[in-house]
């Protein structure tokens, strides 16, 4: 084996070296970090997918339950839904012993789905009237939300007091098909 015969594998295997080293820099590591990439796009597909199915699976149970929602809910009719939450005020009065000084309905618009009816009323009366007024308002199957409330005393005591009530209903305006 001679000189030149040498300095060929040398060569060869240097160009080898620089080969796997250029292989490994600009096909290996990339390749692996697109796969790594490529892995966790594929683990968050799946748990979308599997999420996605829940919701298909749940899609049924989810009617259904939105069905009810929108049956216990108060129609589309203006007049009517007045009528019946002005009645169970009137009944909530009556049965906490409250008295009501005012009671005021608007009406307002926040979108063009929905139509909201906002509802102040004040009245007086002792600290159990009042606890019962407001038991009576949260436990009521009517689709209401308390979105203020105010307690002032009349006197030193405190036996009579003052509420100030500031409730909403939404409705939703029925779909024309």
């Amino acid at each position: 084996m001679g000189f030149i015969q040498r300095e060929r594998i040398l060569i060869i295997m240097a160009l080898a070296c620089i080969g796997i080293f250029l292989g490994d820099k600009l096909i290996l590591i990339p390749l692996g970090r697109i796969w790594s990439e490529r892995s966790l796009k594929i683990g968050e597909l799946k748990k979308s997918v599997e999420k996605g199915s829940l919701l298909v699976d749940r899609r049924a149970d989810v009617a259904k339950r939105w069905k009810e929602i929108k049956d216990a809910g108060l129609p589309d009719d203006l007049p009517r839904v007045e009528e019946r939450i002005l009645t169970r005020v009137h009944d909530w009065e009556s049965q906490s012993g409250l008295t009501l000084n005012s009671l005021k309905p608007r009406w307002r618009e926040p979108d063009d789905e929905s139509k909201k009816l906002e509802l102040r009323l004040t009245g007086s009366g002792s600290l159990e009237s009042i606890a019962r007024f407001l038991f009576e308002v949260e436990n009521d199957p009517l689709p209401i939300r308390v979105e203020d409330i105010g307690l002032t005393s009349r006197d030193k005591r405190g036996t009579v007091l003052d509420l100030n009530l500031k409730f909403s209903s939404l409705i939703l305006k029925e779909k024309s098909k």
